[in-house]
């Protein structure tokens, strides 16, 4: 119980746990509201993955996670597109500088290509091409090729355009939402127009994967156009940057009429403590409920930072964006939406 005590009250130049820091290299302009920070960090991703940063602000940890945007072999970086009210998204855009410290996690996610996926067809908007750009760079690389639907609402927001511009193996149609420009499709990208866009070139519909990353109303449509033309659910990858209010999650199956207390042991960095926990609480409002300095971002159900192995016992989720379905017949579980089913529980983060 020592690593947990330890942590309670933790001074402020201490990295959470799971974190490390790591220095800015570069903070770069891509548009009037996104920067793409080069960080001093040596770890492994693959492309298409995000890191998690920790962010003091106003005397609170503000925790977010950035995709990737760089490609094999170049210095890790993300890009960060200033949202209304968005904290985080604010610091970097206006107050980071080179030479500051973050605290940064290891690379992880599920938003990857897999190996034999030579030939994609990609679709983004915003910065939604963020992971996107990373993939599409692996895939230069490999020699294979890229579809693009690319849209944002004019030219002048389009970030990384001299890269994806470069990429040889890169086929790309822009769409601009709010103005008219010569090269450029006008409007969204709707189901509609991704119809329209697949019967010019039925060929598109055999590529080896699919690719979404944007709003959730841009891949509920774009899932729908694929899905009408036969393409199989498993070559449908999508990465969600927000909790989703139209998509429908994976939920789980199990029922479970267990009500009451469990006693939950959470195994952490090898250290173990018990607690007790309601039914109607999360593995993970226990854990920090107890001081226990459990890694997590989003708290909705879309990244996999909070994910967690029951060794013992059982645990049910409420919703699900981010486990495989073999991750979760593994006894994975995502603790900011698992609930205890069971008077006794052991998970361990250890093992994610």
């Amino acid at each position: 119980m020592g690593l947990f005590k330890g942590l309670r009250g933790k001074s402020s130049n201490k990295a959470p746990l799971g974190f490390s820091y790591t220095t800015i290299s570069a903070v770069e302009r891509l548009s009037s509201d996104t920067v793409k920070v080069v960080l001093d960090a040596s770890f492994n991703f693959t492309p298409g993955q995000y890191i998690n940063v920790a962010i003091p602000v106003n005397g609170k940890e503000e925790r977010r996670s950035y995709s990737i945007c760089s490609g094999s072999g170049e210095p890790l970086a993300i890009a960060i597109k200033e949202v209304d009210n968005g904290t985080v998204s604010k610091w970097f855009n206006r107050e980071a500088k080179a030479e500051m410290q973050i605290a940064v996690s290891e690379p992880e996610g599920n938003f990857t290509k897999p190996a034999e996926a030579k030939n994609i067809v990609a679709i983004a908007a915003g910065s939604g091409i963020t992971p996107i750009m990373s993939i599409s760079k692996q895939i230069e690389k490999e020699g294979g090729t890229v579809r693009l639907y690319f849209g944002n609402r004019s030219e002048e927001d389009i970030i990384f355009r001299n890269e994806i511009d470069t990429l040889d193996k890169t086929s790309l149609v822009y769409f601009l939402s709010r103005e008219e420009k010569e090269g450029f499709e006008h409007g969204r990208i709707t189901k509609q127009v991704l119809i329209d866009e697949f019967k010019k070139d039925l060929s598109l519909l055999r590529a080896d994967g699919f690719f979404l990353c944007g709003p959730e109303q841009m891949i509920v449509d774009a899932c729908d156009a694929l899905e009408m033309f036969g393409v199989a659910k498993d070559k449908i990858h999508f990465e969600l940057f927000t909790t989703p209010v139209l998509l429908k999650p994976e939920e789980s199956s199990e029922t479970s009429d267990f009500k009451g207390t469990s006693s939950v042991t959470v195994v952490l960095d090898s250290e173990e403590e018990t607690f007790d926990l309601e039914s109607t609480k999360t593995l993970l409002d226990g854990a920090l409920d107890e001081g226990i300095d459990a890694p997590y971002s989003c708290r909705g159900g879309v990244c996999s930072t909070c994910k967690a192995k029951v060794i013992e016992g059982s645990a049910s989720m409420k919703i699900n964006y981010s486990l495989t379905d073999q991750e979760v017949a593994e006894g994975f579980v995502l603790t900011c939406q698992a609930h205890p089913t069971s008077e006794k529980l052991i998970f361990n983060f250890d093992e994610a």
